[in-house]
């Protein structure tokens, strides 16, 4: 019994830590992420989950905080590194060896970020992508890929955007694979799912008073930081909505800078985003809190001064 516990435990660490490519703390969830990246490619199937274990484990032998492991904060990041490093080159030694590298190394930098109270989200993921990427491509260390994703199957023209929006996280995502992320997300945080489909219409809406590339507006690659900011920012308050309306603006117009620059964007946007909304929505918790504070002593003043006349 204790073996299969332990099992279960390590099989949902795992799971979670693809999860948490999205912000969600589930394994139902990341089952579901995984199920969607290899009906895309197995291969990328593979190094997706082959890299959350590395990523994992990692923190595992490290003996960072039990907890952290569990929630699979130290998976996500090695996923998402895995699965761009292989979207983008053929699968060689030296790309493997990059993955294994690149994971261990998130998992560094995310308990960096861990102990420093720092809002890093996916950017251990976008500084060693990059980095891996730009010194590959210098140095013609390895070939391009061309990976093929399945066939699309008929596609209902205003769930284009959304669900290609949540599937470019994996690079390459059709629009099965990204009903299956929706999905994953709803199963554990409907409305974080919800504000996410909306983020992806904003931000493509928003992009096609900018952009002339219709093809690339439909394909996500302007709404999939937004669907992220979607998510990060929901909750059941009025003012999350608003949040949620910031970042993605923030985002996407960020985004379409970098594009027509023709820098790598990865979830890049989205991070800079968050580290604006993050801040902001401390202040706005400040302030409210600073304003109960005050009327709890004001009206425990005017207690002690009517006590006092009496």
């Amino acid at each position: 019994m204790k073996i299969i516990e332990t099992i279960k435990i390590i099989v949902q660490t795992i799971l979670k830590g693809i999860g948490q490519i999205m912000l969600q703390d589930s394994a139902w969830t990341g089952l579901l992420f995984l199920i969607a990246i290899a009906h895309d490619s197995v291969l990328m199937g593979v190094v997706a989950l082959v890299s959350t274990i590395i990523g994992t484990a990692t923190a595992k032998i490290l003996k960072f905080d039990d907890t952290n492991i569990k929630a699979g904060l130290y998976g996500f990041n090695a996923t998402l590194i895995g699965v761009g490093l292989i979207s983008v080159f053929e699968s060689s030694l030296l790309i493997w060896i990059c993955i294994i590298l690149g994971s261990i190394l998130s998992t560094l930098l995310m308990e960096f970020s861990i102990r420093r109270k720092l809002p890093f989200f996916t950017f251990p993921f976008v500084v060693v992508t990059v980095i891996a990427v730009l010194a590959i491509d210098h140095l013609s260390l390895a070939g391009h890929n061309t990976i093929e994703v399945v066939e699309e199957m008929f596609e209902l023209q205003d769930l284009v955007v959304p669900a290609h929006a949540y599937s470019e996280v994996i690079f390459k995502g059709t629009m099965v694979a990204g009903t299956l992320f929706f999905l994953g997300v709803f199963v554990n945080n409907p409305t974080a799912a919800l504000y996410g489909f909306v983020a992806a219409l904003i931000a493509g809406t928003i992009a096609h008073f900018h952009q002339n590339n219709v093809k690339l507006i439909d394909d996500g690659m302007f709404s999939f930081n937004a669907v992220l900011c979607g998510i990060a920012c929901s909750g059941i308050k009025p003012r999350d909505g608003l949040y949620v309306l910031l970042s993605v603006v923030i985002a996407t117009y960020f985004d379409i800078f970098m594009m027509n620059h023709g820098w790598i964007t990865l979830t890049f946007p989205f991070v800079l985003s968050m580290w604006i909304i993050v801040p902001l929505k401390k202040l706005v918790s400040n302030y409210e809190e600073k304003r109960r504070r005050d009327k709890r002593n004001f009206l425990i003043t005017n207690h002690k001064s009517e006590s006092t006349n009496k």
